[in-house]
């Protein structure tokens, strides 16, 4: 019985991380863990000036930014009210890989507004 459940398990699990792959094509969200997550057909760094321009309009004050791997990666954390916001931004390849955070603790977090916010990144990039 144990063995039929860890295999289902995995079946379950390989299904999972196959279809939400191919929903990350094409600028479709899927969410990993508490990240919300997209493949943009757009540069990082174009990415990187849409997404500031929305955590601007969404009123999240950046408090922290980071460029990895000679700007084939960004960072940039911010505060909304009880939010920390993480935004990432890095080279795939498929395109470019996005992925918004929104936590209001250490044990809660708002997959809603990653998503949110995540979707209103897509748009404004064009994808």
């Amino acid at each position: 019985m144990a063995l039929r459940t860890l295999l289902l398990g995995s079946l379950l699990a390989s299904a999972g991380c196959l279809a939400a792959a191919a929903a990350g094509a094409g600028g479709a969200i899927v969410l990993t863990g508490h990240t919300a997550e997209a493949i943009v057909d757009r540069p990082v760094g174009e990415v990187a000036g849409v997404a500031e321009a929305v955590m601007a309009a969404e009123e999240i004050e950046v408090v922290d930014t980071r460029t990895e791997d000679r700007g084939a990666k960004r960072v940039y954390e911010g505060d909304r009210g009880e939010l920390d916001v993480t935004v990432t931004i890095e080279e795939d390849d498929e395109g470019t890989k996005v992925g918004v955070e929104a936590r209001r603790n250490a044990a809660r977090w708002d997959d809603d507004y990653a998503r949110s916010l995540l979707a209103k990144i897509i748009e404004r990039a064009g994808t």
